[in-house]
């Protein structure tokens, strides 16, 4: 990924707030959270690690912010 500088990615699972944050501080890239994000606490737990934004199908959590 440093080599090839995407706009965005994409970490999978993204209720792993934890790894959401460690990928952020390493490549200074955008961040989707996607994956096994099921709760409105998952959503804002991702977002605050430093996600960009979350991808799901669940259509519950398409406006929690």
């Amino acid at each position: 990924m440093q080599k090839t500088k995407p706009d965005y990615i994409e970490v999978l699972p993204g209720a792993m707030p934890w790894m959401i944050k460690e990928v952020k501080e390493r490549l200074q890239t955008p961040i989707f959270a996607g994956g096994l994000i099921r709760t409105s606490d998952e959503v804002l737990n991702a977002l605050d690690a430093g996600a960009s934004s979350i991808t799901t199908s669940k259509t519950e959590l398409w406006d929690i912010v």
